[in-house]
């Protein structure tokens, strides 16, 4: 655990948990959508690759 981590923890017990929670949504939305978007240009990659291999190498 690093140190940011533990001092969000001790945050959400504070005023302050409203924040670090819209924060943490917004860090997970993102990355979410970044996965999302690799594995969709990971799949259109291989089948480009099964389809036209030959053309390639």
């Amino acid at each position: 655990m690093t140190i940011r981590n533990a001092m969000t923890d001790a945050l959400c017990w504070t005023p302050l948990a409203p924040i670090i929670r819209y924060s943490r949504k917004r860090i997970i939305n993102r990355r979410t959508s970044e996965d999302y978007d690799v594995r969709r240009i990971r799949e259109l990659l291989n089948k480009i690759m099964s389809a036209h291999g030959d053309m390639l190498s």
